[in-house]
């Protein structure tokens, strides 16, 4: 699987020109605004992650991430998409330099946590490949958030995991992908053995809240396609109930929050 510009397959805004009224007079020059792009980016990785870099590298998960933002969302300076090591299992949107990260160490610990169950191979690297996916998606959340200076109320990670289940659900190609970023978080979450393990305090919700909040999010966006989900015990009916609205709100909310910036 490949990613598209159809990621964020939703109609551009149509833009209106005045005709002109046969005045002989010049009309007035119109002021150019400087546009930006987002610029993928890759760095060497060390002799750990090479396999890592690899992967990106061969499924241009970078340059379909950016061509697909791209196509669909104006943003007002270059935002560089930068794979490289870190130091750390990670990735982030900083604000100050414009650029999103995504650490090829994140995707060495998503492969030991996937490869657990005895996944290998092709599969494996599936899955890794759909973590990235969904990884980009929830910073490129951040990224919109402050390079267009949207108003958003509630806890920006929560938004910012919204705007990926927004896109992510727009074309059924990329629905697996959310599937597999809720059982990574799910995975993540089996690994706490105590309760004062659990960052109660960080900005993020819980691991096992995230996991359910992608769950939701997808059966909310396909009662019928995704009904495995609450027969399987994965989603509970309780929260299921309130799925469709739920995404109907996060769809209608990123939307309007986008309107004015979409091409």
């Amino acid at each position: 699987m490949t990613s598209s510009a159809r990621v964020l397959a939703i109609a551009a805004l149509l833009i209106v020109a005045g005709c002109g009224s046969g005045d002989p007079t010049p009309s007035p020059t119109t002021t150019q605004v400087s546009e930006g792009r987002f610029v993928p980016v890759y760095q060497a990785a060390g002799a750990d992650t090479q396999g890592e870099e690899k992967l990106l590298r061969e499924r241009r998960v970078l340059e379909d991430f950016a061509d697909s933002m791209n196509a669909y969302v104006r943003i007002p300076r270059d935002v560089q998409v930068i794979a490289k090591d870190c130091g750390e299992a990670n990735a982030f949107y900083q604000a100050d330099d414009h650029t999103i990260t995504l650490c090829y160490e994140l995707q060495s610990a998503e492969r030991k946590l996937f490869a657990k169950d005895g996944t290998a191979g092709e599969p494996l690297d599936q899955q890794v490949y759909n973590s990235a996916v969904g990884t980009l998606y929830h910073e490129a959340g951040h990224a919109l958030i402050w390079e267009l200076d949207l108003k958003i109320t509630g806890r920006e990670e929560d938004v910012a995991d919204q705007l990926a289940a927004y896109a992510l659900t727009s074309d059924d190609e990329f629905k697996d992908v959310l599937l597999t970023v809720a059982d990574s978080y799910k995975l993540s979450a089996d690994e706490v053995k105590s309760l004062e393990d659990l960052p109660f305090y960080d900005t993020h919700s819980l691991d096992q809240q995230r996991s359910v909040n992608f769950l939701c999010y997808l059966y909310g966006a396909d009662e019928a396609q995704f009904k495995f989900l609450v027969d399987d015990g994965e989603l509970p009916q309780e929260r299921a109930d309130t799925c469709v609205d739920e995404y109907n709100q996060l769809v209608g909310g990123w939307e309007s929050l986008l309107k004015p910036h979409v091409r």
